[in-house]
């Protein structure tokens, strides 16, 4: 239930990067305050699932910090506005390169049924991301709205079909 939570997090965020946010020079601190949230949010959501999946999941130490990392990230990003406004592509590629490692590794211990395409298609598209935004962040940050939306939107999505394949499963079992 809490990627579930996280997936609609990321696919609000989406909406409101792609619709209600377009990119200029006296949004850009409402967009990094709007980024810190979702940051902090997720990681506080990520948090509880690493805490409460100790015994029983061997991956809950990963979880665990990139629940971390989010927290940290975004509150670095409350706290200093202006210093976030200036380096906001940069912490947003490291972010993302990082959530998309994470995607690969959960991929790596999956079985080929429980939908381990989904999260090698998330992680393979965030690398992309990421390094787009590394080597091209003049580009990035004048189309900064729509490669962040349309990640937090192929991400969302990608978490909510995994969720739904798991509850397939699981009535399957049942």
């Amino acid at each position: 239930m809490p990627a579930v939570i996280e997936a609609i997090i990321g696919v609000v965020f989406c909406g409101c990067c792609l619709v209600l946010l377009p990119l200029t020079s006296g949004r850009v601190s409402r967009l990094s305050r709007l980024l810190a949230v979702v940051a902090v949010v997720g990681g506080a959501v990520a948090l509880f699932e690493a805490i409460s999946s100790i015994k029983k999941d061997r991956l809950w130490w990963l979880v665990l910090a990139l629940a971390l990392l989010n927290i940290g990230v975004g509150v670095y990003l409350l706290r200093n506005p202006l210093v976030a406004a200036a380096v906001f592509v940069v912490i947003l590629a490291i972010v993302i390169l990082g959530r998309s490692i994470f995607d690969l590794v959960v991929a790596s211990y999956m079985d080929k049924k429980e939908g381990r395409w989904l999260w090698i298609l998330t992680g393979v598209l965030g690398i992309i991301a990421a390094v787009a935004i590394v080597f091209y962040p003049v580009q990035s940050s004048l189309a900064f709205t729509w490669v962040l939306g349309m990640y937090a939107l192929i991400h969302g999505v990608t978490t909510v079909g995994f969720a739904v394949q798991i509850r397939k499963d699981i009535k399957k079992l049942k």
